[in-house]
């Protein structure tokens, strides 16, 4: 079954976030138990499987063994920290649960197509079969994102503007030779840091949208 899930990732990843967002617009403005429960669930799965990697990695398990897919250990343990920090700051702005769990999935999923846009240079990374509309769905979450903080009230600021050049001048370092800075820094070194700022810029975002007033209801 794991396998299985995991043989199917790239295809879910194209088409859950987008089904989700749609649930998302129906039920947002309702209070409604179930759901929160399910997103309680879901926050913790993530928390307990963000620790699973991180324990695994200190031991030092081969990935591998852990679960059956080919990836290392920084992507699952860093944007699983991302995810629980976004959906926290997000609740604490005074957002209910199924926003905050909507924009943080969103802004994970996007933040995926973003860190890897300057230096994976595939067709897929633009359009692919399995996306929805054919338009990479990770482009779509960014989309829906930006969207979303403008109806939030979204103003930059200097911080804002800061990641933005620090993500920007790393990209274009990347896009240069990123082979080079690879061997350069070394490929575990670079594993841990190159999502850095994509997850610093996504983060930044949230200091533009102000706290929602009349809705405290967090999980």
């Amino acid at each position: 079954m794991l396998s299985l899930l995991f043989k199917e990732y790239y295809y879910l990843r194209q088409t859950l976030p987008i089904f989700l967002y749609v649930f998302y617009i129906h039920f947002k403005d309702k209070d409604n138990r179930v759901i929160d429960a399910w997103i309680k669930t879901g926050i913790i799965g993530i928390g307990i499987g963000t620790l699973y990697f991180i324990m695994g990695n200190l031991i030092g398990i081969p990935f591998m063994n852990m679960i059956p897919f080919r990836w290392h250990y920084q992507g699952p343990i860093t944007w699983g920290i991302f995810f629980l920090t976004y959906f926290f700051i997000l609740t604490q702005k005074g957002n209910n649960s199924l926003i905050a769990f909507t924009l943080s999935t969103l802004a994970v999923v996007g933040g995926g197509w973003l860190y890897e846009a300057s230096f994976w240079y595939t067709q897929s990374m633009w359009v692919t079969h399995a996306a929805i509309f054919y338009i990479n769905g990770q482009i779509v979450c960014l989309l829906l994102l930006g969207y979303e903080f403008r109806k939030m009230g979204f103003k930059p600021n200097k911080f804002i503007g800061a990641t933005l050049i620090l993500l920007i001048f790393f990209s274009g370092i990347l896009v240069i030779d990123f082979k080079w800075l690879w061997r350069q820094y070394g490929s575990l070194l670079m594993r841990w840091f190159y999502r850095f700022p994509a997850c610093l810029f996504l983060l930044s975002l949230l200091s533009g949208i102000k706290k929602r007033e009349g809705n405290e209801k967090n999980v």
